[in-house]
């Protein structure tokens, strides 16, 4: 891996963007009551589990890929100035340079024929927008006579049921994460360590993105584990919370039932 000075665009955590959108959105989410507590009512706000679950997602893909050897750096987050996109995770190696967009749906029936590829039998764009990121890499790459290998766009699936592949697309590779590691490590080798030095140095330039902090993550990163141990928390006590309501509900309507029972053998003696 090559290494990289504390100053550049390697310091950004992985779903930093995303956290941060997040974040901004939950701020306005009224603080739960006691009651709500006792419930495991999620404190999330009503616009932002989608936001938190892409965190999860980005953040899923990018600890597996801190399996793959030193001979590889990976860029995350890194922000490309239209209404907030960012790429997700950006790899430089021997096997070349591929953008990562990592989606989590969880239980999801992922099929990929061709052109279309549908999430439980609903059409999305997440190969056109794959497809986008990496041409955009590609024209950083080329605007400053960096392009010595085609960049590989990825969709990345996190906690799918199944990733099936009828056809493949003509671009963009479609993986669950558990396969994401293995692939990377049989590329053919494209790139030699010189140009991987010289290309995650350029890459490591804030000035090649749009928008980027002046300081970036330890806050952002804090506040975001404190939500999700309140989400997680809230989780375990619902599995707690349910079980118990119906047990209380179902002995008050046996009782009830009983107490009607009695009544009427009661007035029918």
């Amino acid at each position: 891996m090559v290494r990289l000075s504390g100053g550049g665009m390697y310091r950004r955590r992985m779903a930093e963007s995303v956290i941060d959108k997040l974040l901004r959105e939950q701020t306005g989410t009224p603080v739960r009551s006691p009651w709500h507590r006792f419930r495991g009512r999620s404190p999330l706000g009503k616009r932002c589990e989608g936001w938190y679950l892409a965190a999860l997602g980005e953040i899923a893909v990018g600890k597996s890929l801190e399996a793959l050897s030193s001979d590889w750096t990976i860029f995350h987050a890194l922000p490309i100035g239209l209404e907030g996109w960012d790429i997700d995770h950006l790899i430089v190696g021997p096997g070349g340079v591929i953008t990562v967009n990592a989606k989590q749906h969880r239980s999801a029936r992922i099929l990929v024929d061709k052109a279309v590829l549908t999430v439980n039998g609903r059409t999305v764009p997440y190969l056109r927008h794959a497809e986008f990121e990496a041409n955009h890499i590609t024209d950083l790459m080329s605007d400053r006579r960096a392009q010595t290998a085609p960049v590989r766009p990825t969709v990345v699936f996190v906690g799918a049921r199944e990733v099936k592949v009828r056809a493949r697309p003509p671009f963009v590779t479609v993986l669950g994460v558990d396969d994401l590691v293995g692939w990377l490590e049989a590329l053919p080798v494209v790139l030699d360590q010189n140009e991987c030095g010289r290309l995650t140095g350029l890459f490591d330039n804030p000035a090649m993105w749009a928008n980027v902090p002046v300081e970036t993550g330890d806050d952002l990163i804090e506040r975001f584990q404190a939500l999700d141990a309140e989400v997680r928390a809230a989780s375990r006590q619902r599995r707690i919370y349910l079980p118990l309501a119906i047990f209380i509900g179902g002995g008050a309507a046996f009782f009830g039932i009983i107490g009607l029972v009695s009544e009427a053998m009661g007035l029918s003696g």
